[in-house]
């Protein structure tokens, strides 16, 4: 799979039948199934319509809600779906908008992740979607957060003027490489895959970011199997 620019819903529905609440859920349930459709809300800024394929970002419940920085471990256990558009959908949040999806396909984030770094370490040319890092936002933070993803490491953090950051990248000695970012503010949502070796001030602004971070650690008890 070539890096995508990727959409990360803001919600997805639970109209499945499923017992949210029960104290275990079982993944495979969970996950939307190839051939199948579901339902999701976008930041209200996505501009796309019936027919369109989209590639977007799937993660448990926990994290669905509260993002993954209040359970890092569902990173490794989120998935990228490619999927075409069936049709829009009244949303009941405002600012949102609402699509039912037909799933064309199903791959774990971490594979994907480790595909865009194969071809890093490789030292061939992706398609260079990895969204820049904003240096100005990543200097102003108020707060950061950091947790190991298996062999990589999520990094996130927010800033007074309402944007809130988040990448996962691979450490490799003295160096990062940037594989999945999202930018978000009053302006909208802004995701992407891609990889990329940071270098200069950039480099510098991200490894500030890393050294100053908070651990992260699940807040709830793990509940998937």
């Amino acid at each position: 799979m070539r890096a995508p620019f990727i959409h990360f819903p803001q919600f997805w529905s639970q109209d499945n039948g499923i017992d949210y609440g029960a104290p275990v859920l079982h993944l495979r349930d969970l996950l939307p199934r190839v051939g199948g459709n579901v339902c999701a809300d976008f930041d209200g800024h996505v501009l796309v319509s019936a027919g369109a394929t989209l590639h977007v970002i799937w993660c448990p419940p926990v994290s669905d809600l509260n993002g993954w920085s209040e359970q890092p471990s569902e990173i490794g256990q989120s998935f990228v779906l490619e999927a075409d558009v069936v049709r829009s959908l009244p949303s009941s949040i405002p600012g949102r908008r609402r699509f039912e999806l037909n799933v064309l396909s199903c791959e774990r984030l971490l594979t994907v992740l480790r595909a865009l770094l194969d071809d890093v370490e490789a030292a061939l040319t992706p398609e260079q979607r990895f969204i820049q890092p904003d240096r100005q936002a990543w200097d102003e933070v108020s707060w950061s957060g950091r947790a190991a993803v298996e062999e990589f490491t999520y990094l996130t953090a927010s800033t007074p003027h309402e944007a809130f950051m988040a990448l996962i990248v691979k450490e490799v000695g003295d160096g990062v490489i940037g594989l999945f970012s999202l930018h978000s503010d009053p302006g909208g949502d802004f995701c992407a895959l891609g990889g990329k070796r940071l270098v200069g001030e950039e480099l510098a602004t991200i490894k500030r970011a890393l050294d100053t971070a908070q651990p992260l650690l699940d807040t709830q008890a793990a509940y998937l199997v």
